[in-house]
């Protein structure tokens, strides 16, 4: 289960940096490609900025919540399975005790 949840990190450790290096690139080729002033480059970048902080901001909440709901899930089926388990050990257990007795009986 942890190398799940560490291989998971990974990924999205490791699309978070390409997607904000991505949006760095452009950024930086929006400032060589274009004709604006000084200061009308400077309000577009930092717009830039603003948009690519919200849009990594969303990702992270929609990744932290895919993590909260397949930890639910698993929890959910291991206490599914260890009822189910245990349900199946008691059965046993009693029907065991049954069959001594039967055997002293005899």
């Amino acid at each position: 289960m942890s190398d799940d949840y560490s291989n998971g990190y990974s990924a999205f450790k490791c699309g978070m940096i390409g997607f904000i290096i991505g949006a760095a690139v452009g950024a930086v080729t929006a400032l060589f490609l274009t004709t604006k002033t000084g200061e009308e480059l400077r309000a577009d970048l930092k717009k830039a900025i603003l948009d690519i902080k919200e849009k990594a901001e969303e990702k992270a909440l929609k990744i932290k919540d895919l993590t909260k709901d397949k930890y639910s899930e698993i929890i959910n089926n291991v206490v599914s399975n260890y009822k189910k388990a245990k349900e199946f050990t008691q059965k046993e257990i009693d029907l065991i005790k049954k069959i001594i007795l039967e055997q002293k009986e005899l």
